[in-house]
């Protein structure tokens, strides 16, 4: 008997609640309460959306600034890459950390390459890879070999196209090494125009030119294979 009286107490007393919760949703203060979060989440958003544009107005005028103007806001920028919690805020201020010249960027974006999240780590690849620079194609092999995410290599190998350097042919040879078909045919594209060779989508072919500046006839596809495979 106790328990069913038990069992009536305890639900009268949850139907209370919810009727007590839904009525005071419709209260005078549950309404301010709500408006104000509302308003703060707008703000928030706002906020986000002026700081973007913040970063864009850098962008356009970065070439045209002095180099301790560049210097200083390449650390205000990497002290907002280390601190920011936003990912999309963080990877615009790498996009706009690659628009400057001095080492202060350089050094930022050699933590960016790294930073924890993948989106960001992407951006930094494309950052190096409009550097074109010996020191680009070092960052960018080292993220072909230890980078965990597969759009964040895919970016590396794809950017190493835009350094035209000897250097950029053993980093993209990492990629080939790799078991996804996808990285291995990125690091071909790349190749491609890098060496100004056309060994078709063999990755036999363009491994044994990496490793030898040669490829047998026999590894050399056919221009009816080459044909196929654009169809």
């Amino acid at each position: 008997m106790w328990n069913s009286v038990s069992k009536l107490i305890l639900a009268v007393g949850s139907c209370l609640a919810l009727v007590l919760s839904w009525g005071c949703m419709g209260t005078p203060v549950y309404r301010m309460w709500h408006r104000s979060q509302w308003m703060e989440d707008e703000q928030s958003q706002a906020s986000l959306h002026a700081r973007l544009e913040e970063l864009e107005s850098l962008r356009s005028r970065a070439r045209g600034m002095s180099e301790a103007e560049q210097s200083k806001i390449a650390a205000d920028l990497a002290r907002a890459l280390a601190g920011d919690p936003t990912p999309l805020y963080r990877a615009h201020v790498v996009r706009t950390l690659g628009e400057l010249s001095v080492p202060a960027a350089a050094e930022a974006l050699r933590t960016a390459v790294v930073d924890r999240e993948p989106r960001v780590r992407v951006e930094a690849c494309s950052a190096w890879g409009r550097r074109g620079t010996e020191e680009a194609v070092a960052v960018l092999a080292d993220v072909l070999g230890k980078d965990t995410d597969l759009d964040v290599r895919i970016a590396a190998a794809r950017e190493l196209e835009n350094c035209r350097t000897p250097s950029a042919i053993p980093a993209l040879g990492i990629a080939l090494d790799d078991s996804d078909p996808a990285l291995q045919h990125r690091a071909i594209r790349s190749l491609k125009v890098v060496t100004g060779k056309d060994f078709g989508s063999s990755v036999p072919a363009w491994r044994q030119f990496v490793r030898t500046g040669e490829v047998q006839a026999s590894e050399v596809p056919s221009l009816a294979e080459r044909l196929r495979e654009l169809f």
